[in-house]
C-alpha cells in the first residue's frame, strides 16, 4: 500500500478529540450531533479497528455516508488527521456488503461509469417527468457537449470568417473547430499553444454551456483546445460512495484518453474534477501498488494528474509567463458573490495581489479582468451541501446545509451567484423550499461571465 495512503489510514491515531473540526463540518453543523462529526467518525473507526464497535454495522455506515468529503476538517486539524481517506476506506468496506438491489444513486453511478451520454441525459429528463420527491434532479440545459468524436477548437490569429462565427460553430452540428476574430486584440499573441480540456460529467451532460464557454474563453485568448471524446467522469461520485474499483477504472480511462495528444496542459473548469484528479489520483496510485495496477498504467495516470490544472490556475500560469489575458467589459454593472467550492484549491505559492484575490483566491484574478463586475464578500463561505452523491442519499440534510449557505448569500444581496464547481452549481440552483418563495438568484459559472465579457 502507498506510504502516503497508508499514513492517512493510520492518522486516526493522532486524533486528540480537541473538537476544532466541529466548527467547520457541514453535517455536524446541520445536526449538532457528534455521530455526524469528524471527531465522532474517527472514534467509531478507532472502535472498529479495536473490534469494539458499539453499534450495528448499518448504523456505522450511516455515519460514514454523511461525510461530504469536503476536506474542511483536515484543513483545520492541528495533528494532521486525514478524515477523507479514512471515511472512503470505510465506505468501501460497507459498499462491498450492502444488500440493496437497486437505488436511484446506483443508477446514476452506473450511467456515469458507462460513459453513455444519452443514458445519463435521458435518465435525468425521465426523472424530471416523474418528479421524484425529496431529490434535487437537474434538467439538462442542452445536448451533451461531447458525443462520439474528438473535438478540436482552433484559435487563429487575425482570422475573420463570417461563416465561422461562434454561434454557427460552437453551437453547430459538428463542433469541430472555432475560429475567433482576434484582429483587434491588444494582448500578446500566444504561438502554438494547444491544451486539452477535461469537461467532467456534469459540464458535459447537464450544463454543457459551461464547457462551451470554457473553450470559447481559451480560444479568444489565442489558445487552441483538444477535447477527447473517450474521456469520462473523474470518479469522485464513485469514490465518495465507496466504489474505489470504479474510481480507478475511470482514472485509467481518462489518462489513456489524453495520453497520445502530447499536451503540456489539460484544463478543467470544475473544482471537484480538479480535486479528484490532482489530489485523489496520486493518493490511490503509487509506485508500491505493483500487484494492483500495472506500472505503465500507473505512470499514465500520474502523468495525466500532473498535467491537469484548474482554469484559474492556468490563467495564472499565463500571467506569470508575461502573457496578458484579454480584458472583459460587462454592458451593465453587476453585483455578485462567489461561492468558493470546498474543492477549489489555490496553486502552490499563490500570493494574492488584489482585493478580489484576497476575497476568493486565484479565481479573483479573472474578476480583476472583468470591468463592471463588483464582487461582494461572503462572511463565512459555508459548504453548499452537495458532496458527490451526498445530496441524493441525504437530501434533507443537504438542504439544511444549503439553507445555511443561503443565509450568508442573502445577507450580501447579490444579483448573481458565481462559482466554479459542478456539484456546487447543482445545490445552489436548487432554491425551491430553501429561499421561502423569494425570487431565485441566478447561479452562473464565473467562466461564463468572463467569456461573455470578452465577446467584442
Amino acid at each position: 500500500m502507498d506510504n502516503i495512503l497508508n499514513k492517512s489510514l493510520k492518522s486516526f491515531e493522532n486524533c486528540v478529540k480537541c473538537g476544532k473540526c466541529l466548527s467547520v463540518c457541514p453535517s455536524y453543523n446541520s445536526t449538532f450531533n457528534e455521530f455526524f462529526s469528524p471527531r465522532g467518525r474517527i472514534r467509531l473507526i478507532a472502535s472498529e479497528v479495536k473490534d469494539e464497535l458499539p453499534m450495528r454495522l448499518s448504523k456505522f455506515g450511516q455515519s460514514m455516508s454523511t461525510c461530504l468529503l469536503c476536506g474542511r476538517c483536515a484543513d483545520i486539524c492541528p495533528n494532521g488527521v486525514k478524515t477523507g481517506p479514512l471515511v472512503i476506506e470505510e465506505k468501501n468496506k460497507f459498499n462491498r456488503i450492502k444488500n440493496e438491489k437497486f437505488s436511484l444513486d446506483d443508477f446514476a453511478l452506473n450511467a456515469l461509469k458507462s460513459n453513455n451520454r444519452f443514458m445519463l441525459s435521458s435518465g435525468l429528463r425521465l426523472s424530471n417527468i416523474f418528479k421524484f420527491k425529496n431529490l434535487n434532479i437537474p434538467k439538462p440545459s442542452g445536448r451533451p457537449f461531447i458525443l462520439h468524436k474528438d473535438l478540436r477548437f482552433i484559435a487563429e490569429k487575425n482570422s475573420l470568417d463570417k461563416n465561422n462565427t461562434e454561434e454557427n460553430n460552437t453551437y453547430g452540428k459538428n463542433l469541430k473547430s472555432v475560429r475567433i476574430d482576434t484582429q483587434h486584440n491588444t494582448i500578446n499573441i500566444i504561438k502554438n499553444i494547444t491544451v486539452g480540456y477535461f469537461s467532467g460529467c456534469v459540464f458535459n451532460s447537464i450544463y454543457p454551456e459551461i464547457s462551451r464557454s470554457t473553450v470559447s474563453a481559451l480560444n479568444k485568448n489565442n489558445i487552441s483546445v483538444i477535447v477527447p471524446s473517450s474521456q469520462s467522469c473523474c470518479g469522485l461520485p464513485h469514490i465518495s460512495s465507496g466504489d474505489i474499483a470504479s474510481f480507478k477504472e475511470l482514472a485509467l480511462n481518462n489518462a489513456l484518453s489524453f495520453k497520445e495528444k502530447k499536451l503540456e496542459y489539460i484544463i478543467t473548469s470544475c473544482a471537484s474534477c480538479s480535486f479528484s484528479i490532482n489530489k485523489l489520483y496520486p493518493l490511490y496510485f503509487s509506485a508500491e501498488e505493483k500487484n494492483k495496477t500495472k506500472e505503465n498504467d500507473r505512470t499514465d495516470i500520474l502523468n495525466f494528474s500532473k498535467k491537469l490544472v484548474d482554469i484559474w490556475e492556468f490563467f495564472s500560469i499565463l500571467k506569470k509567463k508575461g502573457i496578458n489575458i484579454k480584458q472583459g467589459v460587462l454592458s451593465e454593472k453587476l453585483d455578485a458573490v462567489f461561492h468558493i467550492p470546498c474543492h477549489l484549491k489555490n496553486s502552490a505559492n499563490f500570493i494574492p495581489v488584489s482585493r478580489n484575490e484576497n476575497l476568493i483566491g486565484e479565481a479573483g484574478s479573472i474578476i480583476d479582468d472583468i470591468k463592471g463586475l463588483n464582487l461582494k464578500p461572503l462572511k463565512y463561505n459555508y459548504c453548499c451541501g452537495n458532496g458527490g452523491m451526498f445530496n441524493m442519499r441525504h437530501y434533507n440534510m443537504s438542504k439544511d446545509i444549503t439553507r445555511r449557505k443561503f443565509k450568508e448569500i442573502n445577507d450580501a444581496s447579490p444579483e448573481v451567484i458565481l462559482t466554479s464547481c459542478s456539484g456546487c452549481m447543482l445545490s445552489l440552483k436548487d432554491q425551491k423550499n430553501i429561499r421561502n418563495g423569494n425570487n431565485e438568484i441566478p447561479v452562473r459559472h464565473l467562466i461564463e461571465l468572463y467569456d461573455k465579457s470578452i465577446r467584442t
